[in-house]
C-alpha cells in the first residue's frame, strides 16, 4: 500500500489523516494526496486501502526525462 495514515488530535476525538502516494509531477516532485477522515483507526485504515487501490487503477504520472534535466531555466 503506497500511504500512510497518521492521527490528528489537533482535529478532534478519532481524527486521521490519510495520504496516498499519486506518483511524481512534470518537475520531478513528489504528489501526495491528503485526505482528513473521521472514524475509528480501522475505518481509516479501509478507506486508505480504498483511496489506494483507486490510485492503483489510475496509471501514476511519469514525467518526461527532458523536463528532469538541468539547463538554462534550472535554478539551483
Amino acid at each position: 500500500m503506497a500511504g500512510s495514515l497518521r492521527q490528528r488530535p489537533d482535529r478532534g476525538a478519532d481524527a486521521w489523516e490519510l495520504r496516498v502516494y499519486l506518483g511524481r509531477g512534470a518537475a520531478g516532485k513528489v504528489r501526495q494526496r491528503s485526505v482528513l477522515f473521521r472514524g475509528t483507526k480501522r475505518a481509516a485504515q479501509r478507506e486508505l486501502t480504498r483511496l489506494s487501490a483507486e490510485q492503483d487503477r489510475a496509471p501514476a504520472v511519469v514525467p518526461a526525462a527532458s523536463a528532469r534535466e538541468w539547463g538554462p531555466a534550472t535554478t539551483s
